[in-house]
Order: C-alpha cells, then structure tokens, then sequence
C-alpha cells in the first residue's frame, strides 16, 4: 500500500541542511536544546553563555525546509577534547546535547545530522568522536561502539566505615593550584581520562562548586568532588583522589557522617578501583549469610568512533619504538556512514620507530568495522580476545603485532571527565 503524500515520515536529504550555528543564531539554537531535554529557558541560559568551552564548541544543526522557510529541527555540540590512550593525549571530538524537537522525532534528523557532522570532523582531520549514549544501539550504526565499562555501587552512610581524624573543609579558590598538582601527580593519565588542561579545569571548578579537600600540616592530602542525584537524596562522588592512607579514611569518614543529609552515597569508577576504596569490611557484623556488604554492578560507559582512521593510527603510533616481532601491514575501515574513513593506511617501521602512511600492495591488509577498530584503539579487549569472538577478522600472522600495538587498557571515562 502507497504511503500518503503528506505522511510525517516522508523526506529528502534535499530538503535540510546541515551546517554550524552562527553566533547570531545562538538563542534558536537554545530553544532546541531546552525543548529536546525538558529545561526552563531562563535557567538553562547562563549555563549555556557562560560555559568555559562556548567560544569553542563546535554547534551544529540541521534545519528543514518547510512551509516557505526554515525550521531548525535537530541540533548536537561537538567539543574539542584531548583523552589518554595509553601514554599518548588523542585530540578528539565529544559529542552532546544530541536532540531533536518533539514534533520531529522519529524521522531521522539526528542520524542525518550526525553523518554530516562527522564529514566535517573527517575533513578536520579529527581522529575520533567520543560520547556518553542515550542509547548505544542507535550510535552503534553510525559506527559508534562502547569501549569502555563503570562500577556503580551505592551504599547507604552507615555502611561506609567511620574513621576519627581530622575533617575535611570546603576548599577556596586559593587551593584550586593543590588539588590541580594532586591530580596531576596521581590521577592523571588513565585511559579513558580527558587531559585537563586550563580551560578544563575552569569548566570542572564552574560546574562543580562541590570540591572538600583534606589538608593535613598545611599539606593537601586529598579530595573530594560530589554532587547529588535524585533530588538531592543521593550524594554522588565524582571523584575523590588521596596520597595518603589518613586522606583516604578522612574522605570515607566524611561521607560516613552524611547520614542525616542523604540516603545513598553512590560511586562511580573504573572496575578495578573498586577494591582501592578499601570497602571491603563492615562498620557493623554482617546479620546474614546472604546479605551482600554492598553490590556493584558493572555498566557501559563510553562511546567511540574512529573520524579519521590514518590520524588516529598516527595519534596512537607514529614515532613509538617498533616492538620485537612488529610485522608490517595494512589497515582499511569498511566505514558505510563515513566513506572517506575507508581510505587504507599502512603501519610499517623505519629506523625501529612505527611509521603510518600510504598503503603498501605487499603488506597484508587488516580490513575491519568502525566499531571494531574503536574496540582494537581503546584496548576494550585484547587483540587475540577480539578475534576469539569474531568482533575483530585478522590474519593469525598478525595477531601478535596488534596484541603489541593496542594492549588491553580497561578503559573508563570518570564522571569527572563527563561533558
């Protein structure tokens, strides 16, 4: 049965446009966002102006030509962002506040403005686009993948051990310098983790006035940023860092004390630091044999895109010493959203350091998906586990190179690190 002409569903690529927000279009841009999200205009506002990365946010969106005019349906900020992989900082794009007018929802004008949006990157020579997903199977066929994993465990105030000690206080602005060191010197380089550089940490300290930091014989020791959830009921930690085991048991103590003001304190961090908590005992004997001290539950975090595949692989590789056994090779995406990403590269070695350039016709070809090369740059799994379970078509011979080349790294955006 034909589908009637004036149907909602029905139209042509020829009939948007998919561009970047000039300045002046700022407030219809706004209207969007606050419409697609549930915000109060005049709320939402001065966090919109007065974010640290307005000035270089890339705002994109996508109008339709209706009704004599235009109407601007879909929209998405694109951020420059730098992350670790590895030991290497990846300049990279985020993407947020993908959303769409009610009324237009459903008819593919965000997928649409992605894949244009991704062209540009490409052009840019973006190696990659990272996001925090809605819902990761409509990202997943665009070629986004989820590459990394987060513990959520909640626990009341009384189930956290209480520690004698002296309080933290609330930092000033004259501690920002400590706390920034202290990140640097212990926090830092994670993969997954955003490289915080000035214009970060102004955007961490304007977003989150909750920062309580230890201090200890005019020393910084430790610290604490928290905000609440579920209307205020729950206190989530977004991140809490220590040198020290007294900062550590300082932290715990505080959140302890909590239990008049909140009734969960929930964290959130990378599968393996969950024991570095040190959680592990009880405040009170246990009651029952099946009774848990506390439950954490493992959740997908993040999402990535290889952009360009040939900056990426230089972003992760060029210059880094050839490991024993490097065999050379060449890599091609099958990119069907980005098609200018299936353009082959080769990784070869020159004076015992790897080298990315053109393909080579005697070089074995390494031929995979984006989402698989996603998985393969960010170290979700190893190389071998990949290929086990057919997420990743290698020749055995070169297998071992790309365990080399791309480790397993666990990686995790923190939610500090969110955008």
């Amino acid at each position: 049965m034909a589908l009637p002409l004036n149907d909602s569903m029905l139209w042509r690529r020829a009939e948007t446009e998919a561009r970047q927000v000039s300045p002046d279009e700022s407030e219809w841009f706004l209207r969007v966002l606050c419409a697609g999200f549930g915000l109060d205009m005049n709320t939402a506002r001065r966090f919109f102006y007065d974010d640290p990365y307005f000035e270089v946010n890339q705002r994109w969106g996508l109008w339709l030509n209706e009704r004599g005019g235009q109407t601007l349906v879909s929209i998405l900020t694109a951020i420059p962002l730098t992350m670790w992989i590895g030991a290497r900082p990846v300049p990279l794009y985020g993407i947020a506040g993908v959303a769409t007018l009610p009324e237009y929802r459903r008819r593919g004008f965000a997928a649409e403005l992605l894949r244009q949006t991704l062209q540009s990157l490409y052009r840019e020579g973006a190696p990659l686009a990272v996001l925090q997903a809605f819902n990761h199977e409509f990202y997943r066929k665009l070629g986004w993948e989820t590459v990394g994993a987060i513990a959520h465990a909640r626990l009341t105030p009384k189930q956290l051990p209480r520690y004698d000690g002296e309080p933290l206080r609330r930092a000033g602005a004259a501690d920002h310098e400590a706390v920034m060191n202290l990140h640097a010197q212990y926090g830092a380089r994670r993969t997954g983790s955003l490289v915080r550089d000035k214009r970060r940490w102004e955007y961490l300290l304007w977003n989150l006035p909750n920062l309580w930091v230890y201090e200890r014989s005019g020393q910084i020791e430790g610290y604490l940023f928290y905000d609440f959830l579920d209307s205020g009921w729950t206190l989530r930690v977004r991140e809490m860092l220590w040198r020290s085991e007294r900062a550590r048991r300082a932290i715990l103590g505080w959140l302890a004390a909590n239990e008049e003001s909140v009734q969960q304190v929930e964290f959130q961090l990378p599968v393996e630091a969950v024991a570095s908590l040190g959680l592990l005992g009880w405040s009170a004997p246990p009651t029952e044999p099946s009774q848990p001290f506390y439950t954490v539950q493992v959740l997908p975090n993040f999402m990535a895109r290889p952009v360009h595949a040939s900056a990426l692989l230089r972003a992760l590789l060029e210059g880094a010493p050839a490991p024993e056994g490097f065999q050379p090779f060449n890599l091609r995406v099958r990119d069907s959203v980005l098609k200018a990403n299936g353009e082959m590269a080769s990784v070869s070695a020159e004076g015992g350091l790897l080298k990315v350039g053109k393909a080579s016709s005697d070089l074995p070809v390494l031929s995979l998906a984006p989402t698989s090369f996603a998985m393969l740059a960010f170290g979700t799994m190893s190389a071998s586990e990949l290929h086990a379970r057919r997420i990743l078509n290698a020749p055995e011979t070169l297998i071992e190179t790309l365990e080399l080349l791309f480790p397993e790294r666990a990686p995790c955006l923190a939610p500090m690190d969110f955008f």
